[in-house]
């Protein structure tokens, strides 16, 4: 596990004279390379010892507007994902891709994909802030059996490069 990417943040939010509590912490390592509803971190909360669910959402929200983790929509329920990483997106760009056959979820973090997406014409003149695109699909050789594992999932092979 990088701590790089998480000291920066941390270094960031003192530099502010804002506490980083063993809460925010926590929610910061369960979201490590998930994408988990609030219910779902106050899950894993929990198991930690903490109980307290306005705890969890103002922690929630801190994280957010500081912009350590960014809400997006998939199947119509926020989700929230870490933004901080080095190897990964930002909280102001990045894509999602989910696959309604199997519910695995990955990122598109290329940066000519999302200038082009930017670039483009019909945008002439607006400067985007923000750009979040949620793709919902399943490939043409879905077979439930075989996309459980990694190696098989046409979403990794995206991920990893490889299609």
């Amino acid at each position: 596990m990088n701590m790089d990417y998480k000291e920066k943040a941390f270094q960031n939010l003192r530099k502010q004279n804002l506490r980083i509590t063993n809460a925010r912490k926590a929610i910061i390592d369960i979201l490590e390379g998930k994408h988990l509803t609030l219910q779902e971190i106050y899950h894993e909360l929990k198991k930690r010892g903490f109980h307290n669910l306005s705890t969890v959402y103002n922690n929630i929200d801190f994280l957010l507007e500081h912009k350590i983790i960014t809400q997006v929509f998939i199947n119509g329920k926020k989700h929230y994902d870490l933004t901080i990483e080095e190897y990964s997106h930002n909280a102001d760009s990045h894509v999602h891709v989910k696959c309604l056959a199997n519910d695995n979820i990955i990122e598109i973090n290329e940066e000519e994909f999302i200038d082009k997406i930017k670039d483009h014409q019909v945008f002439e003149g607006f400067h985007i802030s923000k750009l979040q695109l949620v793709v919902e699909g399943a490939c043409k050789h879905y077979n439930s059996e075989l996309c459980k594992d990694k190696d098989y999932c046409y979403l990794e092979k995206i991920k990893k490069g490889s299609h």
